[in-house]
C-alpha cells in the first residue's frame, strides 16, 4: 500500500515534469517532435514544426533539411543560409547548402559552398564527389554572362548625352565670352 503510494506520487511529479517541460520549453519539444517527423518521412509536417521555432540555428539547418527532402530547394538554401549565419563554420551545413544550390541549378553556389565544406572537413568524400559534379555540371551550364538591363543602357546613354550637351554649352559660353570682350585699343610703340 505505501510503496503504491510512492510510486504513484512519482509518477504524477514526473508528470508534472514534463507538463513544466512542455509550456516552459516548447522549441525543444517542437524540435524533438519535429526530428521524429522528418526521420518517419513526414517532411512537411517537421518543416511546420522548425519553422515555428524562429530564429534558432538548429531549427533553420533542419527545416533546411526538411525543406531539401520535400523538393523545395530554394527555400531550403534560404534557411540553410540564416543557419550559416550563426554557425558559418559548419563544414555540414555548408554541404547541406551546397546539396540545395545543387538542386536548384545554381551550380556555382554549389561549387563555392561544397569548397567550404572541405576546407573545414577535408576528408569528407562526399563533398569531394558532389563538386566533382558541380564542377562538371558547372562547365556544361556555365552561367549568363551578367548583361546590363535596357533601362541602365539607356540611362547610361542618358547621362552620356547629357554630359556631351554640357560640355558643348561650356565651350560656347566660353567662345561668347571671348568675342563678347571689348577689345582694348591699339597702341602704338611710341609712348608720346
Amino acid at each position: 500500500m505505501k510503496t503504491k503510494r510512492v510510486l504513484l506520487i512519482i509518477l504524477l511529479i514526473l508528470l508534472l515534469l514534463l507538463a513544466m517541460e512542455l509550456l516552459f520549453r516548447q522549441g525543444v519539444m517542437r524540435n524533438s517532435l519535429g526530428r521524429m517527423l522528418y526521420q518517419s518521412g513526414r517532411y512537411a509536417s517537421s518543416a511546420n514544426l522548425f519553422e515555428k521555432n524562429g530564429e534558432d540555428s538548429v531549427a533553420r539547418a533542419n527545416l533546411g533539411k526538411a525543406l531539401y527532402q520535400e523538393g523545395r530547394a530554394e527555400e531550403a538554401a534560404k534557411a540553410f543560409d540564416a543557419a550559416l549565419a550563426d554557425r558559418e563554420d559548419n563544414a555540414d551545413l555548408l554541404y547541406d547548402r551546397g546539396n540545395a544550390a545543387f538542386a536548384a541549378k545554381d551550380y556555382q553556389a554549389a561549387v563555392e559552398n561544397y569548397k567550404e565544406s572541405l576546407l573545414r572537413n577535408p576528408t569528407d568524400i562526399d563533398a569531394k564527389a558532389n563538386l566533382e559534379l558541380a564542377l562538371r555540371r558547372l562547365l556544361e551550364n556555365p552561367p549568363p554572362e551578367p548583361q546590363a538591363k535596357p533601362r541602365e543602357q539607356e540611362q547610361d546613354r542618358n547621362e552620356e548625352d547629357l554630359r556631351n550637351l554640357l560640355d558643348a554649352l561650356d565651350n560656347k559660353e566660353a567662345q561668347d565670352r571671348k568675342a563678347q570682350k571689348p577689345r582694348a585699343p591699339h597702341r602704338s610703340e611710341n609712348w608720346w
